[in-house]
Order: structure tokens, then sequence, then C-alpha cells
């Protein structure tokens, strides 16, 4: 008898010992797709930061160069540039004469060639550089600027990390840079009106 309660105390233990083992693999597998799932919101929440971050660069770039065209009215028309920046492929060379050290020497059309080309690297992030490498700036951009009346549109336009759901198709600068139908083209436009100062 006694002999028989041992087995049946071994066999309850087993099967206990099993329910347990099942309780710690599903336990291991709720936290497994937990932690994939706070992943996976760590590597959204990363894009959509970097998202942000263009976009606010793009803003501070478009007031830039609408404010150094402020500082130069008389030369207002010759700002319009149909495309610069990385995406346009031709990179200008540094204007003769460099306006920030020999600002008062400078004439109305110097100061527009000067103001294009550090816009143009500012762009392409030429300003901020890690070692030697540019490391700054947006992700092939392209910079528009027109003029119609004295009224300002500068537009730029960059590559996103994802698709649009809503594409900008056929309008805008940059157009036709960025994947089929622009479907990865981010674009910010910014109009003001400069005055003849």
């Amino acid at each position: 008898m006694n002999k028989h309660i041992a087995i049946a105390g071994t066999r309850k233990s087993c099967q206990m010992a099993g329910i347990s083992l099942i309780e710690v693999t599903i336990a291991i597998l709720i936290l497994s797709i937990g932690a994939l799932g706070l992943a996976s919101l760590q590597i959204t929440a990363k894009r959509t930061n970097h998202e942000a971050m263009q976009r606010t660069v793009a803003s501070s770039l478009a007031f830039d160069l609408i404010e150094r065209m402020r500082a130069n009215p008389s030369a207002l028309n010759d700002y319009v540039t149909a495309g610069v920046g990385s995406v346009v492929g031709a990179l200008p060379s540094e204007p003769a004469k460099n306006c920030l050290t020999q600002a008062g020497a400078c004439t109305s059309a110097e100061l527009v060639a000067w103001d294009l080309w550090e816009w143009e690297r500012a762009l392409n992030g030429a300003t901020a550089t890690r070692g030697v490498t540019a490391a700054g700036g947006l992700l092939n951009p392209m910079g528009c600027v027109t003029i119609a009346n004295r009224v300002v549109t500068v537009e730029i336009a960059w590559q996103g990390f994802e698709n649009l759901s809503v594409l900008n198709v056929g309008s805008g600068c940059g157009t036709g840079k960025y994947d089929t139908d622009d479907a990865n083209r981010q674009l910010l436009e910014m109009v003001s009106y400069v005055g003849e100062g």
C-alpha cells in the first residue's frame, strides 16, 4: 500500500512540474511579444523624431534665406533659382568674394551669390561636419525660389523615410526626383512678402 501511494505521489508531482513548465513557456512568449512591441514602438518614435527634425531644419533654412533677401532687397529677383541641393547633382563653387569677412565690400549681386552658396551648403549639411564628412542638413535636399511682385516662395524638398499616404504628385520643388510619383518626397513651402527696403 505504501508503495502504491509513493508512485501516485510521484505522478502528481511530475504533472505539476509539467504544468509549471507550460506556464513559464507562455509567460516567456507573452514577455517576448511585449518586448518586440516595445522595440517596434522605439523604432517608430525614432523615425518620427527624425522626420520632425528634418522638417524643423527645412523651415529654419527657408526662413534663413527669406531673411537674407530682406537684408538685400535691391537684388531680390536675383535670388530666383529652379533648384539647388545635392539632389540636383552639380554643387556650385565658392564665390570669389567672401561676403562674411568682406561684408561692406560686396555688391548686391555678390551678396546674392554668397547667400545662395551658403544656403545650399546648409541644405546639404556642409555647415555642420563630423571630421570631414557633412553631418547636418537634409536627406537629398533640393531648394527652389520663385518671386512674383515681391512675394517670395521658398520651397524645400527632401527624401522622407517612408512613402507618403497622400502623394504630392506633379507640383512644387523636386518633382520627379524622389521615387515613383514622388512617393517619398517631403515638401515644405514658405511664402513671404519682401518690401523694397
